[in-house]
């Protein structure tokens, strides 16, 4: 890679400085600073939401490193989840959405070929009218399989919890 026309001031001499060695010494250290700071923006974040529900439950919580907070918002969100109050229905809520859009779809894409028009062989009409139900049929199907599967899924526990008493109250160094 050719150098730049950059120059490093310095007073012995002024010396062209590659891309790379800029990249390494003004970008990589801002870019890095910028991460620390969303992490951080988000770790307060989440401080101050975990605070604010688990001094609801009667807990009290004082000063919390970031560790304190990561531990006591995954033990918060299993809390949750055995409470059945953890849903992600995201996932199910698209598959919906898609369903009933397929859906409205082809009710209009019937309304148009059960008009009367000279535009449209009726033949042609009858098989893409067949092959739209039977395509709303099995968005129908696999629906039904999805709410099945998910009332009798249970996700994987994770191996740093196992034998730990999930009881034991968190270990703070104050």
């Amino acid at each position: 890679m050719a150098p730049t026309p950059y120059m490093v001031p310095s007073e012995y001499s002024e010396e062209p400085i590659s891309r790379t060695y800029q990249y390494r010494k003004v970008m990589k250290p801002m870019l890095e600073r910028k991460r620390r700071a969303r992490i951080n923006r988000c770790l307060d974040e989440l401080k101050e939401l975990m605070v604010t529900a688990l001094q609801s439950e009667g807990e009290n919580v004082s000063k919390l490193e970031k560790a304190d907070i990561l531990e006591l918002t995954v033990r918060h969100l299993h809390s949750l989840k055995r409470q059945h109050q953890l849903v992600l229905p995201q996932e199910q809520g698209y598959a919906d959405r898609f369903r009933a859009g397929f859906t409205q779809c082809a009710q209009e894409v019937s309304q148009f070929l059960t008009t009367p028009t000279e535009i449209v062989d009726a033949t042609a009409g009858r098989k893409l009218l067949q092959h739209l139900g039977a395509c709303v049929r099995q968005l129908d199907c696999v629906a039904q399989n999805v709410q099945y599967s998910q009332q009798s899924y249970t996700p994987p526990t994770s191996p740093a919890g196992e034998g730990k008493n999930k009881a034991a109250p968190m270990w703070r160094p104050w």
